[in-house]
């Protein structure tokens, strides 16, 4: 069986495929739980997986994490696709943006697919753009509700959380806080990385950083 995430929105790509997996850890709790990511690819364990069983349980959950980063598995990989369709055990695949041929075998393949795609960020500041920079006097003015408020406004109306976090750093630096400049940093790289889901994430931080 085979999910695949995928899109130019690598953060909410991670973040619905590690709540899959999640999910199907806590339902079947004695499966074997196995991590591939781009450094530790292997195609003889990608085959080993295809059909065999964990030593204590019935099947493997496999999380393919941007496996197609190394290029020998962005070759490799495609000939395995069919297979984990087919296999009793769970593959659920998490990547960036997929090249044509990788998109159209997933797609032929996959029990689901789910495709996240970044807004046209340049479209989204225009409309919101003075909110956007309204949010960062509020914040650092300490204004909670004023801030949420505008963060929301700035979200509906199309605006990208990494435009919200770049003009926070900005201000930060401004005002001089280093503090509130890494955990933007921070934040920001972990969204990339799909660790959160970078809306939510930034919504609790204009939260935090605004005082009670």
């Amino acid at each position: 069986m085979l999910y695949v995430f995928h899109g130019t929105d690598v953060g909410q790509a991670g973040v619905k495929a590690r709540a899959l997996v999640d999910s199907l850890r806590a339902k079947k709790p004695d499966a074997a739980f196995v991590k591939i990511e781009a450094d530790s690819w292997n195609s003889s364990v990608i085959e080993g997986h295809l059909g065999g069983q964990g030593l204590f349980s019935n099947k493997y959950i496999v999380f393919l994490s941007r496996v197609t980063e190394s290029t020998e598995a962005k070759e490799e990989i495609l000939k395995f696709i069919p297979a984990m369709q087919e296999s009793t055990n769970i593959f659920i695949v998490f990547e960036g943006k997929l090249n044509a041929e990788l998109k159209k075998a997933f797609e032929k393949s996959a029990e689901k697919i789910v495709e996240c795609e970044k807004k046209d960020t340049a479209k989204s500041f225009a409309n919101s753009g003075s909110n956007i920079f309204a949010l960062g006097d509020a914040v650092s003015r300490g204004e909670r509700f004023k801030a949420w408020t505008l963060y929301r406004q700035a979200v509906e109306n199309g605006a990208e959380p990494e435009a919200i976090l770049g003009m926070l750093f900005w201000k930060a630096k401004t005002i001089g806080s280093k503090e509130l400049a890494r955990e933007l940093v921070t934040l920001y790289h972990d969204g990339h990385r799909g660790l959160v889901d970078l809306e939510l994430a930034t919504e609790r931080l204009v939260l935090k950083c605004t005082g009670k």
